[in-house]
């Protein structure tokens, strides 16, 4: 199917005010789009994670796997919306339901052509507004008033259209901030690992590099390095016998005190109050 032949067929469209994700590995019978209006937190997407927060948009063709992880801090608000990308091979929107990966079946997935440009994921903060569009769009689709459902299509289309102008999509911009995320999680122990460090390693400017990963990641390029060392080092502490200031090293920090400075900014609690606390003597 070619682009300009695209013609939603909404089977669900609604505003999750207290969203809970699903507690299992999710995978989609249709195509999905959320908006996350509040709230942060990430999704394992096809294995891969990646953090959302306020007004991120993610579109998932069919057959995506999912799994929503949420930070309970704050109420997370997300429009969830469930479509096809036409509606020429089908006669009637029922929902489809969302089931486990273990009770997938295949023999579900509607049969049509997606269209190259919809055929992976999507991943975009929302530079352009589409927010009002989609809220619109479950409005008239709620409403069930004449001509709701092609109403409802027509916003849905130029939303769907106005996400293809952001640079953000798993294209080559994400398969980029992909293998930096690697490249991090494989080299945090090097304590010069840096913003300037790794866009040489990958030949980019680091203004730009950084502002990828923020758009993308949802973190700069500093805070992923130091996130990534804290989360190994809080591993460390309990399960190992190491001292805080082998540990301090092992990770990447360049001295103790720095180490233990940021471990207590984060978390409230020194390293050595995180493993007693845990009941690591």
């Amino acid at each position: 199917m070619e682009l300009y032949h695209i013609n939603p067929n909404i089977r669900y469209a609604r505003e999750h005010s207290n969203f809970k994700g699903m507690p299992y590995l999710c995978k989609c019978y249709d195509c999905r789009m959320f908006y996350f209006c509040s709230g942060s937190g990430y999704l394992i997407v096809n294995g891969e994670k990646y953090n959302f927060s306020n007004n991120y948009i993610m579109y998932f063709p069919p057959k995506t796997e999912y799994r929503f992880v949420l930070d309970r801090k704050e109420p997370i608000t997300v429009r969830v919306f469930n479509f096809d990308l036409s509606d020429k091979y089908f006669s009637d929107s029922k929902h489809l339901g969302t089931p486990s990966k273990d009770d997938f079946d295949n023999e579900l997935v509607p049969r049509y052509e997606l269209p190259d440009e919809f055929s992976h994921i999507i991943i975009s903060e929302d530079f352009f507004g589409i927010n009002e569009s989609l809220r619109e769009c479950i409005d008239v689709f709620i409403a069930n008033s004449k001509y709701y459902k092609e109403i409802a299509s027509s916003i849905l289309k130029k939303s769907l259209l106005t996400l293809l102008t952001t640079e953000n999509s798993l294209g080559q911009n994400n398969r980029l901030i992909a293998s930096v995320l690697e490249y991090i999680n494989a080299n945090h122990a090097d304590a010069e690992l840096s913003n300037k460090s790794i866009a040489e390693k990958f030949n980019y400017h680091p203004y730009y590099l950084n502002r990828l990963m923020k758009n993308f990641a949802g973190k700069t390029i500093h805070q992923y390095i130091i996130s990534c060392r804290l989360r190994i080092a809080k591993d460390m502490l309990l399960t190992t016998d190491n001292d805080i200031n082998t540990i301090a090293w092992k990770v990447g920090f360049n001295s103790p005190s720095h180490f233990i400075s940021t471990f207590h900014h984060h978390f409230g609690r020194t390293p050595f109050e995180y493993r007693q606390s845990n009941g690591y003597i």
